[in-house]
């Protein structure tokens, strides 16, 4: 089972892929709205790291959890 920091470090590379930046240039607490991540993205998103970890997230998931560290923290609760 991966670690909150895994998780934390995995959505970061996955992002970075879909936003089409340096994963090292995404800060912990930055606005998925201010790197430029759109709705179609974000579901892109969201399908990727529920397949990753096995779990359900709904769709609207980036809105309730911002930041890629508070979304992150929420989908490692829901893997604990």
């Amino acid at each position: 089972m991966p670690s909150p920091s895994d998780i934390l470090s995995h959505c970061r590379e996955r992002l970075a892929a879909i936003v089409e930046t340096d994963a090292s240039a995404i800060a912990d607490d930055a606005s998925f709205a201010s790197l430029g991540l759109d709705s179609a993205m974000a579901v892109h998103f969201v399908l990727e790291i529920e397949e990753w970890l096995g779990i359900e997230l709904y769709p609207s998931v980036t809105e309730d959890y911002p930041t890629l560290q508070t979304f992150s923290a929420y989908a490692a609760s829901l893997k604990a």
